[in-house]
């Protein structure tokens, strides 16, 4: 497995890009601006992927921004939970609120759900962690230890729970019984912001010091 990260839009949200061979998925395409765009071309041509599909951890409008996109350039399908259907489908009304430009996205092709393994070999678990948003998931990969957590769970921090739909006491439920027991070495790639572990997070997040 190798993957990438790209920073993209005015929120510095993070898109991964994971690969195995020459087969590639993406999770929360943000791009937004020309370069951001063209960065991401030039990746894959230049370790000649050819992408299969987006999956988003939840849709927010900065994770969402270049959903249309990757699907009109590259015919991919898109994957997300059903639970967080409300909030792409008010995507459009958000960027209105933040002044950015948005073109909605095409309907899921299919809905993720929990406990589903994808990607054939690279075991890829779906795990469901409401609380930011109402479908919210992240993306566990048990061969390496790693895990994309969306805006869940931050170095140093969590998920913002002040948004519609968002629930602190469900977000923390989730951080807790979901994220916390995949073990202390594991890696955190969250949607913004620098990678961590699960140990450290224990260790030195002030939001966990009362809830483990």
């Amino acid at each position: 497995m190798r993957f990438w990260r790209f920073v993209c839009n005015p929120y510095a949200e993070n898109t991964y890009l994971i690969a195995a061979g020459r087969e590639a998925w993406l999770i929360d395409p943000g791009f937004y601006t020309h370069s951001e765009k063209q960065h991401f071309l030039e990746v894959l041509e230049r370790e000649g992927l050819e992408l299969r599909a987006i999956y988003l951890t939840h849709a927010h409008i900065d994770h969402v921004l270049g959903v249309r996109w990757v699907v009109e350039r590259f015919g991919v399908p898109l994957y997300y939970h059903a639970a967080e259907e409300v909030v792409y489908r008010h995507a459009g009304e958000w960027a209105m609120m933040m002044g950015l430009q948005y073109e909605e996205g095409p309907e899921a092709t299919a809905y993720v759900e929990e406990g589903e393994l994808l990607w054939g070999d690279l075991l890829v678990q779906v795990r469901h962690v409401p609380g930011h948003s109402p479908g919210s998931v992240a993306y566990y990969f048990p061969k390496v230890e790693r895990v994309f957590s969306g805006d869940v769970l931050f170095a140093a921090g969590i998920g913002n729970y002040h948004l519609p739909l968002a629930d602190y006491e469900t977000l923390m439920r989730s951080i807790v019984e979901k994220l916390l027991p995949l073990g202390e070495v594991v890696e955190v790639w969250p949607g913004h912001g620098p990678s961590t572990t699960i140990g450290t997070e224990k260790v030195s997040n002030p939001f966990l010091k009362d809830a483990i």
